[in-house]
């Protein structure tokens, strides 16, 4: 990242380089945060859990290693294809752990929508969970994608908890000019086009949305589902467990029984999201 108060306030918590991934960063912080809630919610396979940013830290190193005996490699490209801002959390960040780079897959497209972005982009590997699973399933016969990993137990995938029972690694360490993320955006023709996205550019980001969207470690953030603006939708979801935050998946039409419940204090959504008034939330948009 380049230099500036985000930087001085994370080598104050972390005292490391500034070179250091965000994963490698998330790990990094876990221990420390200890059982601090991160991530609460998710998929039909992890309903209403809450995993601590030590629980958080332990799962990407187990999965990272699974991964790599599935064959990721470094720079692998990995199709992820999930329902909600937990497992998002968790596929996105297990590739950059195993040093392979999400391409978030749309799951509101037809399959072969869907399969053409996995094949554009060149992705083995594929990440999903119920509802999407079916949808990914039938997006990977129609591209190159050799083996789909899910978060529920969906007949002929692989399960996800299954990559956690063999030993665990540190998160790969990846270059500035790397590929951190790889999501496809809408051209002015209004076709999908690939839209990478460097370590370096990604630490840009998360400075620039630093300066401007105030979130610490008392908030109680609420993330929609994974959406079209997959560049602003990762960073602000990074943006919030860096700084400490616990973030909790929901839908849209559960933003207001998830702030009743959570005691939510702040919401990522999409652009178009219906807000009931007077929720006492600070909204923060991924509007790409």
């Amino acid at each position: 990242m380049a230099g500036g108060a985000w930087e001085e306030a994370r080598m104050m918590v972390t005292g490391r380089p500034a070179s250091d991934t965000v994963t490698q960063q998330l790990v990094g912080l876990g221990v420390a945060r200890g059982e601090r809630p991160a991530l609460v919610g998710g998929c039909a396979a992890w309903p209403g859990r809450t995993l601590s940013h030590a629980s958080l830290s332990a799962v990407l190193q187990a999965a990272a290693a699974g991964l790599v005996r599935h064959g990721v490699r470094e720079q692998d490209i990995v199709g992820i294809c999930v329902p909600d801002a937990v497992s998002y959390v968790l596929a996105v960040h297990a590739v950059r752990a195993a040093g392979g780079v999400p391409s978030p897959v749309p799951g509101a497209g037809p399959p072969d929508v869907m399969a053409s972005q996995l094949t554009d982009c060149g992705a083995r590997l594929l990440i999903t969970a119920d509802p999407l699973a079916s949808a990914a399933l039938a997006a990977a016969d129609g591209s190159w994608v050799r083996q789909v990993i899910s978060f529920d137990d969906v007949p002929g995938t692989t399960a996800f908890c299954s990559l956690l029972s063999r030993g665990s690694r540190a998160p790969a360490v990846a270059g500035p000019a790397d590929l951190a993320l790889a999501p496809y955006r809408a051209g002015p023709d209004g076709l999908l086009r690939l839209a990478p996205v460097t370590h370096r550019e990604l630490g840009a980001d998360l400075n620039r949305l630093a300066a401007r969207v105030p979130i610490g470690d008392r908030d109680v953030v609420l993330a929609e589902p994974p959406g079209g603006h997959a560049r602003d939708y990762t960073v602000l979801l990074d943006l919030a467990l860096l700084h400490g935050a616990t973030v909790v998946a929901t839908q849209p039409e559960g933003l207001p029984d998830a702030a009743r419940a959570h005691g939510g204090t702040a919401a990522i959504v999409h652009p178009g999201t219906d807000v009931p008034a007077g929720l006492p939330l600070r909204m923060v948009t991924a509007a790409g």
